[in-house]
């Protein structure tokens, strides 16, 4: 038995644009529904939704239905958590508030077996298929995707040996904590965070790496793909629920 490919690792390396939804309901049902919309990759966030490993898991084999690479974005960067994560298979890790290189050194390390990393080894779990993909342990870094968070002024300025690091996949912009680090809480579109936002692409692109970021604004998605951003997500279940029901309401309100 073979490990499937990961997709949007393959898109990435090929310079392809790929969109993605974020899952932020900790629910394996509106999970399972989201990934039947032809998105090429989830992220069920572990950072800000009500997730537990238990839930994350119960998305991942929600996702695993359909031709959709389903990453997760963690808490922290706590080596223990990221063990966890990828023995439940989740190969494709978002980290956030990746702030060094050192850091994302110390990333790589925990998602790799000895002897090139720390990785605890574990005869037969989710991630190997339960014992059955031949030579998982050997060849496990090649479909892993790290996707490491910028989302503060130390990380704007480093994000070029950030890039740098072998094992790092993509430099993924967080928007909303990146304005408010940058003293204009909830206004991305400041110029000064724009810049930043422009000095990150710059980085990862000059390293041959992939940059990705968080867009629900359909003008803003367009535009950060025009520039060069090839991981953009788009929306969030949340948010398609939260603006369905609102608008849907609103059609029944006396105007």
């Amino acid at each position: 038995m073979l490990e499937r490919v990961n997709s949007l690792k393959l898109a990435l390396g090929d310079g392809r644009p790929a969109i993605g939804i974020w899952c932020s309901l900790a629910s394996a049902i509106t999970t399972e529904i989201v990934a039947g919309s032809g998105a090429d990759w989830l992220l069920i966030d572990g950072e800000h939704s009500p997730n537990d490993l238990r839930s994350i898991l119960a998305q991942l084999q929600a996702a695993a239905a359909f031709p959709v690479e389903a990453a997760v974005r963690l808490p922290s960067d706590d080596p223990n958590l990221i063990k966890q994560a990828m023995d439940i298979g989740a190969r494709s890790l978002m980290i956030p508030n990746v702030r060094t290189a050192a850091q994302a050194k110390a990333i790589v390390a925990a998602m790799a077996y000895a002897p090139d990393g720390i990785r605890g080894f574990s005869v037969a779990q989710r991630a190997n298929a339960y014992g059955r993909v031949k030579d998982y342990h050997a060849n496990a870094r090649k479909q892993q995707l790290l996707v490491a968070q910028i989302e503060c002024e130390t990380g704007v300025a480093n994000a070029a040996e950030i890039a740098a690091v072998p094992g790092v996949d993509v430099l993924f912009v967080g928007p909303g904590d990146l304005s408010t680090n940058m003293r204009a809480m909830g206004n991305p579109a400041a110029p000064h965070v724009q810049d930043a936002i422009a000095s990150v692409l710059a980085a990862a692109q000059a390293q041959g790496k992939a940059a990705g970021i968080l867009a629900p604004q359909q003008a803003d998605a367009q535009r950060y793909l025009a520039a060069g951003f090839t991981m953009v997500a788009i929306g969030s279940d949340l948010g398609l629920l939260a603006r369905g029901s609102d608008a849907l309401v609103a059609q029944f309100r006396p105007r």
